[in-house]
């Protein structure tokens, strides 16, 4: 009710500049006029034209306020008890407003006091407090009621009305005890788990490792994903992840062999004009220009390397009719790779820094192929979660 109030506020005051508090009362904007005109009178508290702008449109807007209380309360309808208290809120913070003023007196046009400024407040706050009783206690038997329907949707509709009842009253009845059961009612349970379509053996602690995804920054208000059954829990959803294709390459060594050349320097040799006699610089001195040769090494080079790959899909089946509604294809792989390199003749000057740094390496064993699985697993259960959020919303 403050957050309603305080924009209502906050609108009046960001057209005040545009609107006069004249215009906006004949225009029907009462409570805009009332704050302009409280604004002028501030700052000018004799201004008589600003006075009876304000005696005007506070009377119109109380009488608005008290018709409408009076066709509510006529209509009989128990779900209109709310605004029937946020209009009292209304007249009170108006009054209130109003008597914030200094005492105004309207003057005739030779600045004589002619009268004060009429304003007829009235208390309202018994029918504000019992107003309030009313929307609680709608709202508390109308969630209560939404309950005991059953249904994680009318959990969640209860779960609103609920928490209608909170911005009345913080601790009316059992509140808190019908907002946990409505929570967990409106909740939607994923069950989520791997399975797999192909006989292919498995490291004993893969799906272990895979189903370690943390699932709980995916969790929400009304989705809460599991990993492991709980007895007596109905699953609304079934995400699985279905392993289809489980490979590991078999163990490459690629030989390339190759030669790098380059030229470096072989001595001096004279410059020789056309004529063939050596030439002179500026100081008589013979000129010399440097010689070079191209140098070559044979290479040969050995590239070790295997893959592992697990494929399959994501699997989104509705556990109340057993369909499967959708699948995600997902693929992840785990590289191995390394190499060195073996001279065969020639200088190995010739060669680039990054051949001579495989000089006598020493080859790294082939990793074991359950290692290579958990790797490729590990990369898959990024893309899974990955999935797992970009779905969320289809599982309501």
């Amino acid at each position: 009710m403050k957050k309603l109030l305080f924009h209502f506020i906050a609108s009046l005051l960001l057209i005040a500049g545009c609107v006069s508090s004249e215009k906006a009362l004949n225009k029907g904007q009462y409570d805009f006029a009332i704050h302009h005109a409280i604004k002028k009178l501030r700052k000018n508290p004799d201004k008589t034209s600003e006075i009876l702008v304000l005696e005007k449109a506070y009377n119109k807007a109380q009488q608005e306020d008290f018709d409408r209380i009076a066709f509510i309360q006529k209509e009989g309808s128990p779900d209109k008890w709310d605004e029937v208290y946020s209009i009292y809120v209304r007249i009170k913070n108006r009054q209130a407003l109003i008597k914030t003023l200094p005492e105004l007196t309207v003057r005739d046009n030779n600045k004589k006091a002619v009268r004060k400024g009429k304003f007829n407040f009235i208390d309202v706050d018994n029918e504000l407090l019992l107003s309030k009783q009313k929307a609680a206690e709608y709202f508390y038997v109308h969630g209560v009621a939404l309950l005991q329907k059953g249904g994680r949707f009318n959990a969640r509709d209860a779960y609103a009305e609920l928490q209608k009842v909170k911005t009345y009253y913080s601790n009316f009845k059992d509140i808190d005890d019908q907002l946990v059961k409505a929570q967990e009612a409106g909740v939607t349970k994923v069950m989520f788990k791997m399975k797999k379509e192909i006989p292919a053996s498995l490291p004993p602690t893969f799906e272990q490792e895979l189903m370690k995804i943390s699932l709980q920054d995916l969790n929400q208000n009304w989705i809460r994903y599991y990993t492991s059954d709980i007895k007596g829990t109905d699953y609304d959803y079934m995400v699985f992840v279905n392993l289809k294709t489980i490979d590991v390459s078999p163990e490459l060594a690629k030989e390339k062999y190759y030669s790098e050349s380059k030229q470096v320097q072989d001595g001096w040799e004279y410059q020789m004009d056309f004529k063939g006699n050596v030439m002179k610089d500026s100081l008589g001195n013979d000129i010399k220009k440097p010689k070079y040769k191209t140098i070559t090494c044979n290479v040969v080079e050995t590239h070790l390397s295997k893959q592992a790959r697990v494929a399959g899909s994501l699997d989104y089946w509705d556990s109340h009719t057993n369909q499967l509604f959708k699948t995600d294809n997902i693929a992840a792989d785990s590289f191995f790779e390394d190499g060195f390199v073996v001279v065969l003749g020639g200088d190995v000057s010739a060669l680039t820094p990054e051949t001579k740094n495989k000089i006598g390496k020493k080859p790294m064993p082939f990793p074991n192929p359950f290692d290579m699985l958990l790797q490729a697993g590990g990369n898959l259960k990024g893309m899974v979660k990955n999935l797992l959020y970009e779905n969320r919303c289809i599982l309501n």
